[in-house]
């Protein structure tokens, strides 16, 4: 079993040091979801990632030269390394700098 993680509510993750497929955008009411599927990630990684969920954070994920903010929904580990990350987004970096500037 891994120990309890301290994990922040604002969780970074760098798309350019993983490998991703699987990527998915919808859309439905007033939500717009992103999916994919990244790896190598180590377990520290995914347990951090599920602790994250549970307290509904959000993950700052940069790819496109600018970050996508969103909060996650689900964790579901796919092979040992590799896990399926699913997501509602709730901004880029306008709402980043507004976010910085609240908290």
């Amino acid at each position: 079993m891994l120990p309890k993680l301290d994990t922040p509510q604002v969780f970074e993750l760098n798309l350019g040091d993983y490998n991703t497929n699987g990527a998915s955008i919808g859309s439905g009411g007033n939500d717009t979801t992103f999916a994919f599927t990244i790896w190598p990630l180590p377990d520290a990684t995914v347990a951090a990632l599920d602790d994250l969920a549970q307290k509904h954070g959000t993950i700052r994920l940069y790819c496109c030269r600018q970050p996508l903010l969103f909060d996650l929904v689900a964790v579901e580990r796919k092979e040992p390394l590799q896990a399926r990350i699913e997501g509602r987004i709730v901004g880029g970096v306008s709402y980043a700098k507004r976010n910085a500037q609240v908290r």
